[in-house]
């Protein structure tokens, strides 16, 4: 037990004792410098001697050479990474330079380390410990920390140590974080008791030393042999005053050994042999540095020399003048010029960019050919890394803007927007041709647009695309398609529509269609949400054979786009098969950005096709995926989606709770239209549960941003329907003819078969003497499509008005149709309206399916999709793949599953209550 830290020990121990139980945990360690965060990592180690032990530490000289901390992390156990899927062993196979590297997204690293993990803990439980965590490279930090929030159930214990308030432990949230504060003074006195010091120096020191431990462990040996004694004005903060004590002790070394301290500070943690070839270049062996060893400034670890801590490097490396760091970098780089290694390449080049030299083509061009080398040579972050060198040894302006614009393409690639962004600004500033501006432009309107700042991206390509109608027609037509995709983002479609128009004149006037597959997409989605539908269609139809197998980078989600487009046709199935496919193979590539996009939309065609519990697992996982890659914009949609199926479920605080959070964000994003639909959310959950006035209410406030923004109805912002029938039930029928009217234009725009049956019943509502009739049109209508939501509404509200009528035999057909289908989906509210009309017509009130509940309702989201995917009849190894699990975590959550569901204790159970549901 550490003195003084009994509490924290206790809490180690914890984190130990589950993990040998088969639970995973994490927890972020954070506190100042010589605080005792490293003393406690220790101590976890040596209380988990029956653990498999993997350790990294971040090392300031290597923050940004990509998967440096993964990499020390895994060295040990790579030998399991046959035990992975193949696209996530390969991903993480080139990331840790240990084979070629594959164009994949960071995220696919990031699955990678989650199996990886999981493949580890097979043999035993695992303790995985990163020290000085605010110094690892920022790639390696967030695959840990996509890896660390799902962990469940593999035994594995996830311990970070970090200094920073907003740095590593922000990236890592929301794991638990454990502040350490110092020592207790009784624990302070009892550490520097032995220590040959007066009353008084013991007083000033325990003063001084704040309880920070490596200060009254280091401060009082220094003053015991009369060293540098701490100023006695105010006190310096703890990591100063530890610099300079260690700064005292380093300048009483031999100058040779200064010289080779300074070298190893520079050079970071090598094997000997490395280590002592850059000592022979500025004439020194590794005999230089034994005297730094017998100071205890040094100490050898796995045949490294290391510095004994953190601090001591850093009083090394900034207590050296600059001029003597630049000729220490300038010895490194010398000594690693002749390196092929694409790492080894950065390293030079970070370090001859640290020795102050002069822009050099030369250098510059072997940097652009290291970062542009062949297919699988390099991972995406080091080309990034590569081509910034690159450009910062470039001479002229015009080719360091290009190979900063490369750096940039290969950052966005790689899932690092911020870094996208800062280095297409530091591009523009250099560019000189205007083409090469326009594109910069570009690109950086895209990176906008994945970050969430979709107003800013529209502003922006606005801008941008009168110079690119002079420069390059086609550029224009893809920025016009952009500014498309951005209004249709914010929902304004009467901009999205001119947007479109143009882009589509100059994609004509070009002949080349394959070249323009995205303005043409985004043309028929126009058309479909608010123009000729049928001609929409038609476009949609002709671009079939190119969605099959789109591009899936950016400028726009072709599949995504393409899943809108037949959701706005009101061709469910369609859409279902395009966006499954796409599903399919964006987890295959563990695309995780691209899949937090595909599934925001997959959530809104599931709920209209009535397979809620999936609708519901997609939004969830849209969320999360969203929340871990920063795309704002995919949790905005996603969260505005799952509001809607838990209002048509009845899950009145869920639906609140997202509706609220969806709202907050598309304030903050400036995305109106996701706020919009969450309200028509709201509106639905008042319907369901008979608060006419509330949902009116609601839904005044969606129609209103839908004429502000020429818009009419559909599936994607749902709400004449909703509306019109809140009216109804008001006695307003004037006000609902005005929202019939909307609906009646819409149904007359093409063959949409949900929006002419909701016409329908909205007449038939209104028209009691004619609603045999139109009720039967709405019902014909919806044989054209599974929508049993849609089929449920039109059987009850048929049945409530022949109830009315004194139809009362017939009115109990309806209704116990209606109130079956309400209860198979799983709509709680509906159901009870239902009920309660089947009991006024004389009828029992008896349920069909459970009061509204089905089966899967007690299980949590993640439980949900594990459930569906195993219902698909996939393995638990596929499963685990397919929604970033291990394999463990699957399993334990089988076992949930199997408790909770009654009857269900196989998995061929489970399959067949699957292919039962609606749900299939």
């Amino acid at each position: 037990m550490l003195l003084g830290r009994t509490a924290e020990c206790a809490r180690l121990d914890d984190l130990v004792d589950a993990a040998r139980g088969g639970r995973s945990g994490a927890l972020v360690v954070r506190g100042e410098a010589g605080i005792g965060k490293s003393s406690l990592l220790a101590y976890a180690s040596s209380v988990a001697g029956d653990l498999i032990q993997l350790r990294t530490h971040g090392i300031e000289a290597e923050t940004g050479l990509p998967y440096v901390g993964l990499a020390d992390l895994f060295r040990p156990v790579t030998d399991r990474l046959d035990r992975i899927p193949a696209r996530q062993a390969a991903a993480l196979t080139g990331a840790l330079a240990l084979g070629p590297a594959v164009d994949q997204d960071r995220y696919a690293v990031a699955a990678g380390t989650l199996s990886l993990l999981g493949a580890v803990s097979e043999t035993g439980p695992v303790l995985m410990v990163v020290d000085d965590a605010q110094w690892l490279d920022p790639y390696s930090l967030d695959a840990l920390a996509f890896a660390t929030r799902r962990l469940k159930r593999e035994g594995v214990a996830a311990l970070y140590a970090t200094r920073d308030a907003d740095g590593a432990a922000s990236r890592l949230a929301p794991v638990e974080t454990l502040d350490l504060s110092g020592l207790d003074a009784a624990s302070a006195r009892r550490l520097v008791a032995a220590e040959p010091l007066s009353p008084h120096d013991v007083n000033r020191l325990l003063t001084e030393a704040r309880g920070n431990p490596l200060a009254l462990v280091e401060l009082p040996a220094l003053l015991a042999r009369g060293g540098h004694r701490p100023d006695t004005g105010a006190p310096l903060p703890i990591g100063e005053m530890l610099t300079r004590t260690f700064h005292s002790a380093v300048t009483r070394l031999p100058a040779s050994t200064q010289d080779a301290v300074l070298l190893l500070a520079v050079l970071g943690p090598r094997p000997l042999a490395g280590t002592e070839r850059v000592l022979r270049a500025h004439e020194l062996t590794y005999a230089a540095l034994e005297p730094a060893e017998r100071a205890g400034l040094l100490t050898v670890e796995e045949g490294a020399y290391v510095f004994r801590h953190p601090l001591v490097r850093s009083s090394v490396y900034h207590g050296a003048s600059a001029v003597r760091r630049w000729q220490a970098h300038r010895t490194v780089a010398h000594a690693l010029r002749d390196a092929t290694a694409p790492s080894a390449v950065e390293r030079y080049a970070w370090h001859l960019a640290e020795s102050g030299a002069d822009p050099d083509e030369e250098v510059a061009a072997a940097l652009e050919r290291a970062a542009s080398g062949g297919p699988g040579s390099l991972t995406l972050p080091l080309a990034a890394r590569l081509y910034a060198h690159a450009a910062r040894f470039t001479p002229e302006d015009e080719r360091r803007a290009l190979r900063l614009l490369a750096a940039a393409r290969a950052a966005q690639a790689a899932g690092s927007l911020d870094e996208a962004a800062d280095l297409l600004d530091r591009a523009l500033r250099h560019a000189a041709r205007e083409r090469t501006r326009l594109d910069i432009r570009q690109v950086r309107c895209y990176v906008d647009i994945q970050r969430g700042r979709t107003a800013l991206a529209r502003d922006r390509l606005r801008a941008a695309v009168e110079d690119a109608r002079h420069v390059d027609p086609a550029l224009a037509a893809v920025m016009l398609g952009g500014i498309t995709f951005t209004e249709l983002a914010i929902g304004d479609l009467t901009a999205a529509r001119a947007a479109s128009a143009e882009s589509m004149r100059l994609a004509d006037a070009l002949g080349d269609p394959s070249a323009t597959l995205p303005v043409r997409l985004l043309h028929a989605l126009v058309e479909l949400l608010g123009g000729d539908a049928e001609k929409g269609r038609t476009l949609l139809h002709d671009l079939e054979k190119p969605l099959a197998a789109p591009d899936l980078a950016f400028p726009y989600p072709v599949s995504g786009v393409g899943g809108l487009c037949h959701l706005a046709a009101e061709e469910l199935d369609a859409g279902h098969a395009l966006l499954d496919r796409a599903v399919h193979d964006a987890r295959a590539s563990s695309t995780v950005g691209l899949l937090a996009h595909l599934l925001g939309t997959a959530a809104v065609l599931e709920f209209w096709s009535g397979r809620w519990n999936a609708s519901l697992a997609h939004a969830d996982e849209s969320v999360r995926l969203g929340e871990d890659t920063g795309r704002v914009l995919e949790v905005c949609r996603a969260l505005a989606a799952q509001a809607r199926t838990e209002a048509a479920r009845g899950k009145e605080a869920d639906c609140r709770r997202h509706a609220a959070r969806a709202t907050s964000l598309a304030a903050v994003t400036g995305l109106p239209l996701d706020a919009a639909r969450a309200q028509g959310a709201l509106g639905l959950l008042e319907l369901g549960r008979g608060r006419f006035e509330e949902s009116a209410r609601h839904l005044e406030q969606v129609r209103e941003f839908s004429v502000a923004n020429g818009r009419g109805d559909g599936l994607y912002l749902c709400w004449a329907a909703d509306l019109a029938d809140a009216y109804v039930h008001l006695h307003r029928p004037d006000d609902a003819y005005d929202v019939l009217r909307v609906l009646d234009h819409e149904a007359g725009r093409g063959h949409r078969p949900v929006t002419a049956a909701a016409a329908a019943r909205v007449r038939g509502m209104l028209e009691p003497a004619r609603a045999d009739h139109h009720m039967d049109r709405a019902l014909a209508r919806l044989d054209d499509v599974t929508a049993p939501f849609e089929r449920a509404r039109t059987e009850f509200a048929r049945g409530e008005l022949l109830r009315r009528q004194g139809r009362r035999g017939e009115a109990r057909r309806r209704l116990r149709l209606g109130l079956g289908l309400f209860e198979r989906l799983g709509a709680s509210g509906w159901a009870d309206r239902a009920a309660a009309e089947l009991r006024a017509a004389g009828g029992d009130g008896a349920r069909t399916g459970g009061a509204g509940h089905t089966p899967l309702d007690g299980l949590t989201p993640q439980e949900l999709r594990v459930a569906l995917a195993v219902g698909r009849g996939v393995t638990n190894h596929e499963v685990a793949e397919q929604l970033f699990l291990s394999v463990k975590t699957v399993e334990f959550h089988l076992g949930n599953i199997y408790r909770k569901l009654d009857g269900v204790h196989r998995r061929a159970q489970l399959v067949r209550l699957i292919s039962r549901s609606a749900d299939t």
